[in-house]
């Protein structure tokens, strides 16, 4: 199975992970890390260990939440055949790719991509498409 490592600024990782919860219970091996005000981007590395630590699982995707970022900056150290970064993460992502864990990091990561992209909806775009048919 593999690890899912959530990392955002505030509180963004943590509050998307309750609303997981919330549509599909507790979840084995996924670590939220809230990248706080004062905290340095060693705090950050060493919260990133001790979660890839915690998850002891042999793949591990790293979820974050902007390009450029601190956790971004630090995650991406960590990528290697084992390890894999996306950026961007948002509700309709996570929930693809929970069940797809036992999958191989490749495509997890790929599907990750995919929702993330297909969960932007413009509704009013969407309704005027359905109605011009």
């Amino acid at each position: 199975m593999v690890g899912i490592i959530i990392v955002s600024h505030g509180n963004y990782a943590e509050a998307l992970y309750e609303s997981i919860k919330m549509l599909h219970g507790e979840q084995e091996k996924i670590e939220t890390i809230n990248f706080k005000t004062g905290e340095s981007t060693e705090d950050l590395k060493e919260k990133i260990n001790s979660a890839k630590d915690r998850l002891k699982t042999e793949y591990t995707l790293i979820l974050v939440d902007i390009l450029g970022g601190s956790p971004y900056n630090v995650s991406s150290l960590e990528i290697d055949e084992k390890v894999n970064v996306i950026t961007g993460f948002n509700m309709p992502m996570l929930l693809d790719i929970i069940s797809r864990r036992n999958e191989p990091l490749g495509l997890i990561s790929k599907a990750a991509k995919r929702a993330g992209k297909n969960g932007i909806v413009d509704v009013k775009e969407k309704l005027s498409e359905k109605i011009n048919k």
